[in-house]
């Protein structure tokens, strides 16, 4: 049984996502072979040394692709960092049918084996439902019913069904018809493309910040969602994560010495066991962080609500007032 992972990241990237494939690799020792293939957005020759050095220390297999030559079909520029689209061009990797595809800041605290062993006969993607604003899960063409995924952490692909179904195709044609910047960027046109073709996954599998920071009921009025876990679910992955994601909402980076995230240990745990320095520096918080930090903290949840509505309202404004011009 081969375990085929990828990660797509920039030289700044590469210490996170040494440390999640270091976690990773502790953690599925009973996985008779693992491949790490590097979705490579010029990392420096020092960092991909550590990287192979993690690698060779458990036994396993590294490959680096260069993230231009696997996107090449991509011709427009973007305003997000290339790297963010790199899983769109994974089934430019012949040899590979079946991916689990990770950001780099992840780090993964149990056995993915159930991942590899799961039927995706008629599945383009399995990941973890998102909380996402409502506005941009329309903007897709999606609705409230439908689940929208967290395209990070971790999602499985299955590659084969993506070359049968042309799916790169469709999502690459889509972001070139927004010059680049398709709604929610890779996250967006995954979702569009796979909604019929999608698997849920425990969300053990990705546990994010929103999962710490508001209750079942809670999110699923901030987001207006029909369909949710439940919250002995949510609970259960909290307290048996599989695979933590570290976004950035309200408690700042688990590498910055002032981030709050009540795991960010367990990142500093594998960041110790790494080629790279443990020490944490002060990370700074944009305005609208604090902003969003402030209201959280000393204001009623409907007052948080009603901020979450005027974000809402100011994506619908904007993008009205664009399409005008």
């Amino acid at each position: 049984m081969t375990m085929n992972v990828a990660y797509s990241c920039m030289d700044n990237y590469a210490q996170h996502a040494g440390v999640s494939i270091l976690s990773l690799l502790e953690n599925n020792k009973d996985i008779d072979e693992i491949c790490v293939y590097i979705i490579d957005n010029h990392i420096s020759e020092e960092n991909k040394e550590r990287l192979r050095k993690i690698v060779a220390d458990y036994g396993r297999k590294i490959v680096f692709v260069d993230l231009y030559e696997l996107s090449k079909s991509l011709k427009s520029a973007t305003d997000f960092c290339r790297s963010t689209y790199g899983k769109l061009f994974f089934p430019e990797l012949e040899s590979v049918d079946r991916m689990l595809s990770f950001d780099c800041d992840t780090v993964v605290t149990g056995s993915l084996k159930d991942l590899l062993e799961m039927d995706m006969t008629d599945t383009l993607v399995a990941g973890v439902q998102d909380t996402v604003n409502p506005y941009f899960v329309h903007k897709i063409g999606l609705t409230n019913k439908d689940r929208y995924i967290n395209c990070g952490g971790v999602i499985v692909l299955n590659l084969d069904l993506w070359r049968k179904m042309g799916t790169e195709k469709l999502c690459v044609d889509y972001v070139e018809e927004f010059n680049g910047n398709p709604p929610f960027v890779d996250q967006g046109t995954i979702n569009k493309f796979c909604k019929d073709h999608k698997q849920i996954l425990s969300p053990k599998y990705n546990v994010i910040n929103p999962m710490f920071m508001y209750s079942v009921k809670q999110i699923k009025k901030l987001f207006k969602m029909e369909t949710y876990y439940t919250q002995e679910e949510i609970d259960d992955a909290k307290k048996n994560p599989l695979v933590i994601h570290f976004t950035g909402e309200l408690y700042n980076r688990p590498w910055f010495s002032n981030c709050t995230h009540p795991l960010k240990d367990e990142y500093v745990k594998y960041l110790k066991m790494s080629p790279w320095s443990s020490e944490l520096t002060e990370g700074d918080e944009s305005k609208n962080g604090k902003i969003q930090k402030f209201v959280y903290y000393k204001c009623p949840f409907f007052v948080y609500r009603m901020m979450i509505k005027f974000i809402e309202v100011r994506h619908k404004l904007t993008n009205r007032s664009m399409v005008g011009k």
